[in-house]
């Protein structure tokens, strides 16, 4: 019969205890008994593939320092079970984390070189420890470093100083996207080309960015065939002959409305034959106001149907540079309509604000999605889990 402490334990309470340096272990050592220090265990993965991303170990009594995903589960046969061992996004992982110990897999199933650490023996039979005192729904976002954060001692009692240093963060993100963009008019020279290679990888929603833009390229806006039908098979050739042996698709746990497929036929239906009209539409638009970004929006909604958060989501990321490139717009609009939340976004707001914030202070305006996005690019990604060198703590605003 399973004992109460193993009826409660789940891989959740593992990957918590492996995020959480108050609940991981000192004394941690890999199967060969090497002492494994967790420098920084990673960020949480919430979409398909390792448990973490960009972990940092420091192994042995050198202190030899491996950088790579982390994934963890109760058994190590599970990661056959689950089917890793075939799975190309594995590939990067440097460290299987188990609660329970067991016989070394055969040497075909982990990638090279991946650490096998089992982190429940130094738990296992502490009486101060149980499962059941970890609180889950505080991860990942809640659980904030156990360091003094900056960000918190800056902007705890000021929300408008808070508020302020998003919008500047985000008018920085997307003034370096409206000089790459203008970089590309020069190396191009074709205005419409550099267009419809943005809008395309934006088509692609984070997982699909590079092979969209590459479909753009093998298959230029010029050789598009006018009718939406015959554009959506001369795209779909040219994505499985000529994008995919070169940079593959992502199409696992990919949601059926961001399936690459489906966004190949919406692209075709919103740039076959008339991506020069499209363009003169999009241009009478004033988007420094409110009035003329729904004005756009209604421009790619009506094309073909998007969704209103992916066609925000081209509005803040092509549209709006695009027109800092070409000096149509005076300067980057305090208010944008806002794109869907994503898990960067929820967790850096947790870590400015806190657990108990309200989302409604930078939900309705992309501009400040963006502001959070650019902290977490510059600030936190560089000086994680040591949040004492954030350039927060020394000014109002990230450095671009």
């Amino acid at each position: 019969m399973r004992s109460r402490f193993e009826e409660v334990l789940s891989e959740r309470h593992v990957q918590a205890i492996w995020y959480d340096a108050s609940l991981r272990p000192d004394g941690l050592r890999t199967s060969g008994g090497a002492e494994v220090r967790v420098v920084d265990p990673g960020s949480w993965n919430l979409e398909a593939g390792p448990d973490f991303r960009d972990a940092v170990l420091e192994i042995g009594a050198d202190r030899r320092r491996v950088r790579g995903d982390v994934e963890v589960h109760l058994r190590a046969a599970d990661w056959s079970a689950h089917g890793h061992a075939s799975d190309p996004a594995y590939a990067n992982v440097v460290a299987h984390v188990t609660w329970y110990p067991s016989p070394p897999p055969a040497s075909n199933v982990l990638p090279p070189h991946c650490l096998r650490v089992c982190i429940g023996d130094p738990l296992r039979t502490r009486p101060d420890f149980s499962p059941d005192e970890i609180d889950l729904t505080a991860y990942p976002y809640a659980k904030l470093p156990a360091t003094s954060r900056p960000c918190e001692t800056a902007f705890t009692h000021s929300t408008d100083a808070a508020l302020a240093m998003l919008r500047t963060a985000g008018e920085r993100r997307l003034e370096g996207k409206a000089r790459r963009i203008a970089a590309l008019f020069v190396r191009k020279g074709d205005r419409a080309q550099v267009f419809y290679e943005e809008m395309m990888a934006a088509f692609g929603y984070k997982h699909n960015v590079a092979p969209f833009r590459a479909l753009a390229q093998t298959l230029p806006w010029r050789d598009l065939p006018a009718r939406p039908d015959a554009a959506d098979t001369a795209l779909s050739c040219a994505a499985e002959l000529g994008v995919a042996p070169v940079v593959p698709w992502h199409t696992a746990n990919v949601r059926p409305s961001n399936s690459p497929r489906r966004r190949i036929s919406t692209a075709a239906a919103l740039f076959a034959g008339a991506l020069p009209g499209l363009l003169r539409r999009l241009d009478g638009c004033d988007l420094a106001v409110r009035e003329g970004q729904r004005c756009a929006l209604d421009i790619l909604l009506a094309a073909r149907p998007l969704g209103a958060r992916r066609a925000a989501a081209m509005l803040t990321n092509v549209l709006i540079p695009f027109a800092r490139a070409e000096e149509r717009l005076p300067r980057v609009p305090e208010w944008i309509f806002p794109e869907e939340l994503n898990a960067t976004v929820r967790l850096m707001a947790f870590r400015l604000f806190g657990r108990d914030h309200n989302p409604a202070l930078y939900a309705g305006n992309g501009l400040l999605i963006q502001g959070l996005i650019h902290v977490h690019r510059t600030c936190c990604l560089a000086v994680h889990p040591d949040c004492s060198e954030c350039p927060l703590g020394f000014s109002s605003a990230p450095q671009a």
